[in-house]
């Protein structure tokens, strides 16, 4: 019998508490109401128990710029876990474009301010570099998948996703987060294979539910709004958190916070259709504070989210976007921005990107870009935009892409 089962709880529950700031003691003080209706930390980590804490550390950036779950979060759910007899355990593979390697993991770890809240808070980061090929035969599209060990070596995981707009999914939360439990630079092939955002979604609910987080707690304190998810993204206060059992329920109330249509977010299509929730967004509510008081009418959504003109985020859009998508934005890296770091080239899942030294700027190679927008969520200096090309600047004009 599962934890959350012994709690008694409706699995697609889902809590919402506000959060003013990141003050460990308000914090701390959030999740406790977050836990209370699903019965506690106690309901989730039995004493003795290793407890992966699986947060979002796209790239090392400072907390400030909400790319990554902000450390003091991490250490309030560690002291919970602690608090219910178990050890918490960091576990992740930042990045699309780096290796998963030890000092890559280290270099995340500390720009994103975790080993000083390893260290004032007592948890432990993981720097195993060691994956495997794991089988998951109810997979829907992703039968085997690579997994970093350091999930494979835990008793248990939470899943500690932070809100942020996405360029390729228009919204990343607790489902998509999961997709950082496969190792670094074997993320691109993902994205190589699975170029249509329908494909990918699938493949990131088998993932998801393969790994089954025993909990998922959502840092929406400070989010990303925009062209996010990484340095094109804006921080924005919500000053809000999450928590619930269900991730693909988690990510409902999200969107319906911010004004996000389900329709335009592949994940959640693919969950609808394997019935992992009705589709009706007014199913899922959230206890603690209602979805109507949190609402946010101002939230900057991603541009890829203007979708067909005429049916935006419904059935039209998904019959009509893979013909479409030839003529969305494409990634252009800018002169005196780009450092030549070589990032995008290593992240790019179908090797569309070459470093151009003698003008000082990153090439994209517009023939084999599949627009999965890798290079603009890792850039590390903010330097790709994202443009409308060709015959794209005319759909645009007539609100077709």
């Amino acid at each position: 019998m599962s934890s959350h089962e012994r709690a008694g709880t409706d699995g697609a529950a889902v809590v919402a508490a506000r959060c003013a700031d990141y003050d460990i003691e308000n914090v701390r003080a959030a999740l406790r109401e977050l836990l209370a209706p699903l019965g506690g930390m106690g309901a989730f980590v039995r004493p003795g128990e290793r407890i992966g804490l699986k947060p979002n550390i796209l790239m090392g950036t400072p907390p400030e710029m909400a790319i990554a779950t902000h450390p003091v979060v991490v250490g309030a759910v560690a002291l919970a876990v602690k608090e219910a007899g178990g050890s918490p355990v960091v576990v992740e593979s930042p990045g699309t474009g780096v290796a998963h390697a030890r000092l890559p993991i280290e270099r995340a770890f500390r720009k994103a301010g975790y080993v000083e809240a390893a260290e004032r808070y007592g948890f432990e980061l993981s720097v195993e570099t060691d994956w495997e090929m794991v089988s998951n035969p109810d997979a829907v599209l992703a039968k085997r998948i690579e997994l970093i060990s350091s999930v494979r070596q835990v008793d248990g995981v939470i899943n500690l996703p932070k809100f942020k707009t996405h360029m390729f999914m228009t919204f990343t939360g607790a489902t998509k987060n999961l997709f950082g439990v496969i190792p670094g630079l074997n993320k691109a092939a993902y994205h190589a294979r699975l170029d249509d955002p329908r494909r990918f979604a699938d493949m990131l609910l088998d993932v998801a539910y393969f790994v089954r987080p025993r909990l998922n707690i959502l840092d929406g304190i400070l989010a990303l709004e925009g062209d996010g998810p990484g340095t094109g993204g804006k921080p924005r206060h919500l000053g809000l958190m999450l928590a619930g059992v269900d991730p693909v329920a988690v990510d409902v109330a999200c969107c319906r916070i911010v004004g996000i249509g389900t329709g335009a977010v592949p994940v959640l299509v693919a969950a609808r259709e394997r019935g992992l929730w009705s589709g009706r967004e007014s199913d899922i509510d959230t206890l603690g504070v209602p979805v109507e008081a949190l609402r946010v009418v101002d939230y900057v959504l991603p541009g890829s989210y203007e979708g067909i003109g005429i049916g935006r985020g419904g059935r039209l859009d998904l019959v009509l976007r893979p013909v479409l998508r030839r003529f969305s934005r494409m990634p252009r890296p800018k002169v005196g921005r780009c450092t030549l770091c070589g990032v995008c080239e290593g992240s790019c899942p179908v090797k569309a990107i070459t470093m151009d030294k003698e003008a000082r700027v990153a090439r994209v190679n517009d023939r084999l870009c599949i627009r999965c927008y890798c290079c603009h969520e890792v850039c590390p200096s903010a330097a790709i935009d994202l443009e409308f090309t060709g015959a794209g600047r005319l759909f645009h004009r007539l609100n077709l892409v």
